[in-house]
């Protein structure tokens, strides 16, 4: 698969990011609930984060299936514990060869979060509805 033009000006990704989207994504969005999201880094392990949607730009209708998926772009090759952690927007100035629908921010402002399109029956990658995510870390141990 090949990476759109605005992409490949970022350089190489360094993982992806995928959060779990309950049967209701609209109550989620709408009412900032809380969702699961792992980071899997290209290099080290999986990193666990709590994910709210803070600001989304799409009418979501009657989307029955749902998910948030993101290639990461960062500074690392082997991205340390807690580098996503942070608040997100889209049209950030810190990236601007990123894409309009990319999010840029996590830990000092170094890290793009650009939605993957979705092939097959998965339903819809909401991900590129989101205009602000903040991302906690789940310190090893404390998983729920």
């Amino acid at each position: 698969m090949h990476e759109p033009a605005a992409a490949q000006n970022l350089g190489p990704p360094t993982g992806r990011l995928s959060c779990t989207v309950g049967t209701n994504f609209t109550a989620i969005a709408k009412s900032q609930r809380p969702t699961e999201c792992r980071f899997r880094p290209r290099r080290g392990p999986m990193q666990h984060y709590t994910g709210i949607v803070r600001s989304f730009s799409l009418d979501l209708g009657s989307v029955r299936t749902a998910t948030m998926v993101w290639r990461v772009y960062g500074p690392y090759a082997r991205a340390p514990l807690g580098a996503l952690s942070g608040s997100y927007k889209s049209g950030s100035a810190s990236a601007p060869s990123a894409p309009g629908n990319a999010l840029s921010g996590g830990k000092d402002n170094e890290a793009t979060l650009l939605p993957l399109p979705l092939q097959g029956n998965r339903g819809i990658n909401v991900a590129i509805g989101v205009t602000a995510l903040e991302l906690t870390l789940v310190e090893p141990g404390r998983r729920r």
